[in-house]
């Protein structure tokens, strides 16, 4: 469309009256939508109609959204806290259902989850090459060598093969059953119970993780005492005189 054209229509709009002399540089100047030439911090405006204007309630009657801020008349939904809705598990006042339904049991504080670990594979294991029976073995080896996949509480190595278990190895875990001891020691390896809390274990699987490495934690707890100070459990701490304060 020409500019005169534009004009000339404009006029029957009545937005310039005829007698006016309307240019065409005022025109193209005024519905023109070019960039300005140059753009800075003086003339960045967000697009006509992004934002809007926040609502404000509770600022008079004079506002329309004053007086019950248009929250409506009481009840629950005009209640300030928690959005105005009910906690999860709110059944309007009567006894919630996780109360009427009888409890049974309990979770034990004191339990442990230990990952367990039978003779026969750590057998295969060695014979396989995947783990060096000539130095101590640890809980990171086993972990390494994907002998087992999860430390949660340490490892505890069990008897099931002991008929077959032939190899002399040194071995540190959390705890070992007395027929695993005895098969073992029948062939000339060691087993040491050593105790590890939560970051012990991390420190010992990841050290990496570690800009300085923790010291390891003591057994605070008696029957814990008792456990790693007994011989029949080889318990790293058995035929120490002072437990309180030694370190690993």
């Amino acid at each position: 469309m020409s500019v005169q054209r534009l004009a000339s229509r404009l006029a029957c709009l009545g937005l310039y009256p005829t007698r006016t002399a309307v240019s065409a540089s005022s025109i193209a100047a005024r519905y023109s939508t070019a960039a300005p030439a140059s753009i800075d911090l003086s003339n960045l405006s967000d697009n006509p109609g992004s934002k809007s204007q926040r609502l404000r309630v509770g600022r008079g009657q004079g506002s329309g959204k004053g007086h019950t801020a248009a929250r409506g008349h009481k009840g629950q939904k005009a209640r300030s806290g928690n959005g105005g809705q009910p906690k999860p598990g709110f059944e309007g006042g009567q006894t919630r259902l996780i109360d009427r339904v009888p409890k049974r049991g309990f979770k034990n504080p004191e339990h442990k989850d230990f990952q367990p670990l039978n003779l026969d594979r750590l057998q295969f294991w060695i014979e396989s090459g995947r783990i060096d029976a000539t130095q101590t073995i640890t809980m990171k080896h086993l972990l390494d060598s994907r002998c087992i996949h999860n430390i949660q509480d340490g490892v505890k190595l069990l008897g099931d093969g002991k008929l077959e278990f032939k190899t002399p190895i040194n071995i540190e875990i959390s705890r070992a059953s007395k027929s695993a001891i005895k098969a073992i020691e029948a062939c000339g390896g060691t087993v040491t119970s050593v105790y590890y809390n939560k970051l012990g274990l991390r420190a010992l699987t990841k050290p990496e993780k570690f800009e300085e490495l923790p010291r390891f934690a003591r057994p605070m707890k008696k029957k814990d005492i008792a456990f790693y100070s007994d011989v029949a459990n080889r318990g790293y701490l058995a035929g120490r005189a002072e437990v309180v304060g030694m370190d690993h």
